[in-house]
């Protein structure tokens, strides 16, 4: 009995982290199942919601996770939401995520462009505002952006490493963040690679600041770069922004199906700037994450 009880619980009576995981994912999913199923209720004479409009927001994983992650943070857990780093909202941190994760994805492009991986059809003097689809957009970008990090950065690696370590909880989240992504078309082991260095600078940086401001809007910015400014494969799923970007070549090189995420250039970017984050002191001090 005791051996059963272990399985469930720790020394300190606590559900085990993996346990607590997986209930709020289940959470999020049993929502989700329930939701879409409303949204998708019809009649002989058709839907009753709007299929083509803000409708699209409900049939996805992202508004149950936000339910899923307050009722375990605020009812289960009975802890504030500063505590996953939802604190009073950091206008430097909103912005200089954001600059940073729009710099970092431009920096990508071009180079590609540079190398003649990418090819621009049109003009960047003509930029097409009418191809963007605003619901689209908002989910792939908005909503992805916050509810990823609310439930990766915010609950489970803040659970993580409160259970283990900081080292651990940070690489676990950021190796479960990756796995995630698997189900994507065209994932390769270097998209793999690539989320996974991406998690790891939002990962680092929650820790340096404190709360999830600038890994959520450097997320935002990423993925709103990549599809709607331009057009590129956001992980794997297609989007068309204001400039129609050609990528071309070898897929371990251009990204192929998948986007820029699935470049080794991507990589490159991303290593560089995870080096600089971990390597460059801030106000005299490097970024220390001990085991």
């Amino acid at each position: 009995m005791r051996y059963i009880r272990s399985i469930f619980k720790n020394d300190l009576n606590q559900l085990r982290a993996g346990w607590d995981i997986l209930l709020v994912i289940g959470a999020s999913l049993a929502l989700t199942l329930c939701g879409s199923r409303i949204v998708a209720l019809h009649t002989d004479s058709g839907y009753l919601f709007d299929q083509q409009g803000w409708t699209r927001l409900f049939y996805g994983f992202g508004p149950y996770i936000l339910v899923a992650v307050w009722f375990a943070v605020k009812v289960v857990h009975k802890h504030s939401l500063a505590s996953i780093g939802l604190t009073r909202p950091d206008v430097k941190r909103l912005c200089t995520g954001s600059i940073s994760g729009a710099f970092l994805l431009t920096a990508v492009i071009v180079i590609m462009l540079g190398v003649d991986l990418a090819e621009l059809q049109g003009e960047w003097s003509n930029p097409h505002w009418n191809r963007i689809d605003i619901t689209g957009m908002f989910i792939t970008a908005f909503v992805a952006g916050i509810c990823e990090e609310v439930l990766f950065r915010g609950y489970i690696q803040h659970l993580l490493s409160s259970r283990l370590s900081l080292f651990w909880g940070t690489l676990i989240t950021s190796a479960l963040f990756s796995l995630l992504h698997m189900a994507n078309g065209d994932f390769t082991w270097i998209s793999g690679l690539n989320i996974g260095l991406v998690a790891l600078i939002f990962s680092v940086m929650t820790i340096r600041t404190g709360n999830l401001y600038f890994a959520i809007t450097f997320h935002i910015a990423w993925n709103l770069f990549q599809g709607y400014v331009f057009s590129t494969p956001v992980s794997g799923y297609a989007a068309e922004g204001i400039y129609a970007v050609q990528l071309h070549g070898a897929e371990w090189l251009s990204g192929g199906g998948f986007g820029p995420e699935g470049s080794v250039i991507t990589t490159l970017v991303l290593g560089l700037a995870f080096g600089l984050i971990i390597f460059v002191p801030v106000r005299g001090k490097t970024l220390s994450v001990k085991s």
